[in-house]
């Protein structure tokens, strides 16, 4: 659940909804393909070439572009079974260090995903597979993922340390993990929301 109240995350929040659509209708559309390519298969006899190779190509982009997303919807995993029973100010200094440490891990991934990109670019290197995809493409969109991951984790980083000298306790409140009652609020959210998209259906 992202906390709108929180600048960063309401600045991010926007982009990030439109990748994620972007990617599930991207998903929804191979998933027919997909079907296609099993039904030409099974009944025609024929293959729609490179649905599988497709396939991997966006399982790797948008997963790179989904960390962003996970990012500011505060979805990825947080192992916090110690931190609840640590002092208020000392978590504060973690929940800050935690973001730091990932925009550390977020800009190397994005570094080695240039040197990937940068090879691929020297040698004009293309897919071993019938759609001979130059391979510079994909990699452009995984490493804009990657990018885009370092980029916001940076900025929620700076955010939290920024905080942490003026006002650490919104550090917990908007940099820890959530808490029960805020999953419990983000499920009830999701369900009311599709819910009303029913009715409004209807």
């Amino acid at each position: 659940m992202m906390r709108l109240d929180n600048p960063v995350a309401r600045l991010l929040a926007p982009p990030a909804r439109l990748v994620a659509i972007i990617g599930g209708w991207w998903l929804l559309g191979l998933a027919f393909l997909t079907c296609a390519e099993i039904f030409g298969r099974k009944f025609l006899g024929v293959s729609l070439q490179g649905v599988d190779e497709i396939g991997a190509y966006t399982l790797a982009v948008f997963s790179t572009l989904s960390f962003a997303h996970a990012l500011v919807v505060r979805s990825h995993t947080r192992v916090d079974f110690l931190l609840g029973h640590l002092p208020a100010p000392l978590r504060a200094v973690l929940n800050a260090l935690a973001f730091l440490l990932l925009t550390a891990l977020a800009i190397f991934a994005a570094l080695r995903g240039w040197s990937v990109l940068e090879e691929s670019l020297l040698f004009q290197s293309h897919a071993n597979s019938p759609l001979q995809t130059p391979m510079w493409l994909p990699q452009s969109a995984w490493l804009a993922g990657l990018v885009a991951f370092a980029l916001a984790a940076g900025a929620f980083a700076a955010h939290a340390l920024w905080l942490l000298l003026t006002d650490w306790p919104k550090v917990n409140r908007w940099y820890g993990p959530m808490t029960l009652e805020e999953e419990v609020e983000s499920e009830a959210g999701a369900v009311i929301s599709r819910a009303e998209g029913r009715e409004i259906g209807a």
